[in-house]
């Protein structure tokens, strides 16, 4: 105990004194604390989103146990797993617990309050059991209640629940209306659920695998002690079995990713480019406040040196300037703390499309990040100016070193601003290309809604197409409309099925794409401005009970039918949504149209087969509205409209297509706009930094620049050797810069479009903009020197 008060009181000692001498230097404190506070906070604001969105494990039980079973033989396949191809996987699987496949399923909810469209996952029984999360009210599915004639119970959300019917207690057992049919309610989730692999849902429902043929999102629980790398050798074995009792299965390649990779995988890129970006403002604001400490290690020289002289030992000087340090960070930290609960709130709309971007928050482990950094920090610029000195002893310092040290380190900032500037450059001509780049159809003024048909009562649909045919006749007579069609999907995706294309006479034709298909109206390409680059589109003549007809996209069209498709056959196989009650179909092809990208501004070779709506009629349709003008200026007419012919089948919110296309290029948009701030915020750091430096080393010029002046230097040869000290350290840090670019530029190399990593526009205009803040942010220091009185310098001396 007594050792533990020898060593505590001179430490005591040494941190009062610090604090006295900072209380006599607020100017230089308070510039420390907050240069260091938004370098932390900036930090944190970016670590906070990547600990919420990568780090944090999904909430739920054992949720590292969850992964995602994928088909990945086709690219289009979106990973779906075939119905049959799943049930047999779930039977023979053993390093499983269990699996558990989801679809999302949309209804038409009706009853007492206004009726509208709620969608959910529709998923086999035990998918609620497979994530261990039981009902606040009422239970879950029960084994059984996923087939046929015994699916007709409903499961609420939550937020649903208490938004549709008041939180009210009671409401297990009711019946509601989807679709027109009666469900019951079983149960109601706990506020805190949240579904694996969906979110914003409302209604979650059995799905019946034998009645429909849509893939599926297929889910596992590992057994114990299975490690992913078993259950991926299992699933391969599974397939090779596959492959011999079903032959269409001969191509299966079924994957297991854990479910968080999965779910954030695309943003992965996008946040290490974040992380590396706000991590360099960090490396500049610390930079600064190493200048910082720098200059103001050589102005207590003196002080310095008396401690020497009174026996303090290196170890003592160097403990107390890092207890001074570490007062400053300790402060920068806690302001760092408030600057990312800022950040978190601000950059909240840039990342709304992130995955888990509802889960982010500053949290204990953000805390512990900027304790971190705070204490390096103090270590670190408590030691510098030791470090610097230590061939000089601790307090003597030359001239010339006082003006390398900062010189250095300005040329470090001026690099690092230079490659934050070249990469936000690189995002933004990305941007503005992908949003340049044509699409193969026009997004601009086409208002959309979705509308789910229930069946009709005789299972026919001849009640719903005519109720379709209505409202587009009734839509396309409202003033300001040009044109209305309706589609199965939307033209950059939307619910896709898609298969294999088999010309006539041939088997169907795989590989590692498959073929959209969409069922559209007859006036859908010119609505969605699509054209026909051969052929016809639809007409009146393409009717139910006329020879099939098929229009397909000029991939199709280049690589089955080389180029000349007009007037051949190709073989739909059989299709549970079709009119023909699920034969094939062997439709003559009238029509080839016009590429359209899907899922990224780049994957325009996407083979799309297109089906006249009457003859191939599907229960969910998009309505495609096309304006003069805004298009939303349309959406309460088309909702009066809707609800006139059919009150029972609501429409969705409206969306504009440009809206819903927005994902195509949401994640170079939002690093656009962060990594421009950063860019910006690092720019700011640099000038300051720049401004300092130039005023601190023309302040150790002034006995020479008065001797200058003395001997006839003019205002112009003044100002040119401030100019040219301060070019002199940012021409260092530019050449570096381009280093340091072109060696991380790559990594940003899958993000960009149409831009070359190495592009020399943005480069020279990131060069000229760094040399011109160079020279503004010195322009003072250069004023200040050649307005110098020589004689009161001299006098001075």
């Amino acid at each position: 105990m007594a050792r533990q008060l020898h060593i505590m009181v001179p430490v005591l000692g040494d941190l009062t004194v610090a604090l006295r001498g900072l209380r006599r230097s607020p100017a230089f404190a308070l510039l420390a604390v907050s240069t260091l506070s938004l370098g932390i906070g900036a930090n944190a604001t970016i670590f906070s989103i990547v600990n919420s969105v990568l780090l944090r494990p999904l909430t739920g039980f054992e949720t590292d146990r969850l992964l995602r079973i994928q088909d990945a033989t086709h690219q289009a396949g979106l990973g779906f797993v075939d119905p049959e191809a799943f049930k047999r996987i779930r039977t023979g699987a053993r390093a499983f617990e269990q699996l558990a496949g989801m679809q999302f399923c949309q209804f038409a909810l009706t009853g007492a309050s206004e009726p509208e469209q709620v969608w959910g996952p529709c998923v086999t029984a035990n998918w609620f059991d497979m994530q261990r999360a039981p009902a606040m009210l009422g239970r879950t599915f029960l084994p059984g209640e996923d087939l046929p004639g015994r699916n007709r119970v409903v499961v609420l959300d939550h937020g649903f629940w208490l938004r549709r019917f008041g939180g009210e207690r009671d409401i297990v057992g009711r019946r509601i209306l989807l679709d027109g049919q009666p469900w019951v309610v079983i149960g109601v989730m706990p506020a805190g659920f949240r579904p694996v692999g969906a979110n914003a849902s409302a209604v979650y429902t059995p799905y019946v695998i034998d009645e429909n043929a849509a893939g599926l999102y297929v889910t596992g629980r590992l057994q114990k002690n299975v490690t992913s790398e078993q259950a991926q050798a299992e699933l391969r074995i599974l397939g090779a079995q596959l492959h011999s009792v079903l032959p269409r299965f001969k191509d299966l390649s079924l994957t297991a990713t854990p479910v968080l990779e999965d779910i954030t995988g695309p943003a992965t890129p996008l946040l290490h480019l974040l992380m590396g970006a706000v991590s360099l403002v960090l490396l500049i604001s610390c930079v600064n406040v190493a200048n910082l400490f720098l200059a103001r290690s050589a102005a207590r020289q003196r002080e310095m040196d008396i401690r020497v002289a009174l026996g303090a030992s290196t170890w003592r000087i160097v403990r107390f300037l890092v207890l001074e340090a570490l007062v400053l960070c300790t402060a920068a930290g806690i302001a760092a703390v408030a600057v990312a609960y800022l950040g978190v709130r601000v950059a909240a709309p840039l990342i709304s499309t992130l995955p888990r971007a509802d889960e982010v928050s500053v949290d204990l482990r953000v805390f512990g990040v900027c304790l971190a950094i705070g204490v390096l920090g103090a270590i670190a610029l408590g030691t510098l100016p030791v470090v610097r000195s230590k061939h000089r002893g601790l307090a003597a310092t030359s001239t010339r070193e006082a003006r390398r040290w900062p010189g250095s380190l300005i040329a470090a900032e001026v690099a690092i601003s230079f490659v934050l500037l070249v990469a936000a450059g690189l995002l933004l001509r990305t941007f503005s290309a992908m949003r340049q780049s044509s699409l193969g159809y026009d997004a601009r003024n086409v208002l959309t809604h979705f509308l789910s048909l229930p069946p009709s009562p005789d299972g026919s649909r001849t009640a719903g197409l005519a109720l379709i045919g209505r409202l587009r006749d009734k839509i396309a007579g409202i003033p300001g409309v040009t044109s209305v069609a309706t589609s199965s999907t939307l033209p950059m995706g939307g619910v896709t099925m898609t298969m294999d294309v088999q010309p006539e006479g041939q088997a169907a034709i795989r590989g590692p794409r498959q073929a959209s298909l969409v069922v559209v109206s007859d006036r859908y390409f010119q609505t969605a401005a699509i054209p026909l680059v051969k052929g016809r589109a639809f007409g009146e003549g393409d009717r139910e009970g006329t020879a099939p007809v098929a229009i397909v996209s000029q991939s199709v069209a280049n690589r089955h039918f080389n180029g000349s498709a007009v007037g051949k056959r190709l073989v739909l196989p059989r299709i549970g949504y079709n009119l023909t009650g699920g034969d094939e179909i062997r439709a003559e092809i009238v029509g080839v149209a016009g590429n359209i990208c899907v899922n990224s501004v780049s994957d325009c070779q996407v083979e799309h087969l297109y089906l006249p709506e009457s003859q191939s009629g599907i229960r969910m349709t998009y309505f495609l509205v096309r304006s003069k003008n805004d298009p939303m200026a349309l959406a309460a007419s088309v909702k009066r409209v809707a609800t006139q012919e059919s009150p029972l089948s609501p429409l969705d919110q409206p969306q504009t297509l440009e809206q819903r296309t927005a994902y195509l290029t949401d994640s170079t948009r939002q690093g656009m706009w962060l990594a421009g701030a950063f860019a910006a915020l690092a720019v700011l750091l640099a000038a300051s930094g720049v401004y300092g430096v130039s005023n601190y080393l023309a302040g150790l010029r002034r006995k020479e620049i008065g001797i200058r002046v003395a001997l006839g230097a003019t205002f112009s040869n003044i100002v040119s050797l401030i100019y040219g000290q301060a070019l002199i350290m940012a021409a260092g840090g530019l050449c570096l810069g381009v280093i340091v670019a072109a060696g991380l530029s790559r990594f940003l190399e899958a993000m960009l479009f149409k831009v070359r990593p190495h592009d020399p526009t943005t480069i020279a205009v990131a060069v000229l903009g760094t040399a011109t803040l160079v020279i503004l942010a010195s322009t003072p220091a250069a004023l200040r020197s050649a307005k110098t009185d020589a004689a009161s310098e001299l006098r001075r001396e």
